[in-house]
């Protein structure tokens, strides 16, 4: 069974988080399947993606603690898979942890009426720091006191502070999300790609962005034939072919 759908309407890729048993805590296998469902926006005709959820009163619970994520960084929108084009995040009832994280590196943010964000490490006694990059995406104050004292903020109060561009009746987040998705795949694509690139460039980054820039660099010298061949040439004692793949 699959965790997460993929659909594409004019331009607009709607990612669907479906792991509805555990209220779509992130598990391994619910992180991979984002993370390849970032590969084929990355590689598709796709301008602009939704991040959604199958239910409205969770769009995620954060991290599964009966199934950790090693790599739950794969999961999130620009880490895992570098991306040029935009994401917003179509959120609704409970955003919990590591799902918050999804959020804060999506592009944009529309919010159901029912969103409650809550990041609680402090109250669960673990961290694994990809939070820090709020620090740019919401007032200082504000964003202590939230990571801080772990109490819940409403979609209201996101919108307030400017972490969410728009409020939706219950049940109209995901339509509303959709429609300013369609509103910029309307737009040149390269200057869209490009205005983000200069606006990502400009942020500070965060502890967890740096290391997966670092990560998806290795990554790709590990996945490598170039690798494959120099280790074959070094135990037969010859000089590497490489091809750069």
């Amino acid at each position: 069974m699959k965790l997460v759908r993929y659909e594409s309407t004019g331009y607009v890729a709607t990612i669907t988080m479906d792991r509805r048993s555990s209220h779509n805590a992130l598990n391994n296998a619910l992180c991979d399947e984002l993370r390849q469902a970032w590969q084929s926006f990355h590689d598709s005709d796709d301008r602009v993606a939704v991040l959604a959820s199958s239910e409205e009163a969770y769009f995620s619970v954060g991290a599964d603690v009966n199934d950790l994520p090693v790599n739950m960084w794969h999961a999130v929108p620009g880490l895992g898979v570098e991306l040029d084009k935009p994401v917003i995040a179509a959120t609704s009832g409970w955003v919990v942890g590591g799902a918050f994280v999804l959020v804060q590196m999506a592009d944009m943010c529309v919010a159901s009426e029912t969103t409650r964000f809550i990041y609680p490490e402090g109250k669960i006694g673990t961290t694994a720091g990809g939070v820090s990059s709020v620090m740019a995406r919401m007032p200082h104050k504000i964003a202590m006191e939230f990571l801080l004292v772990g109490e819940e903020m409403s979609a209201e109060r996101a919108y307030q502070i400017g972490f969410v561009n728009k409020v939706a009746p219950k049940g109209q987040h995901v339509v509303l999300a959709q429609g300013i998705a369609a509103k910029i795949a309307a737009n040149a694509p390269l200057v869209v790609r490009a205005l983000k690139k200069l606006a990502r460039d400009a942020m500070p980054k965060g502890p967890l962005e740096t290391v997966a820039e670092v990560r998806r660099l290795l990554d790709v010298v590990r996945d490598s034939d170039d690798l494959k061949e120099g280790v074959k040439a070094f135990a037969e004692k010859r000089k590497p072919d490489f091809k750069g793949r």
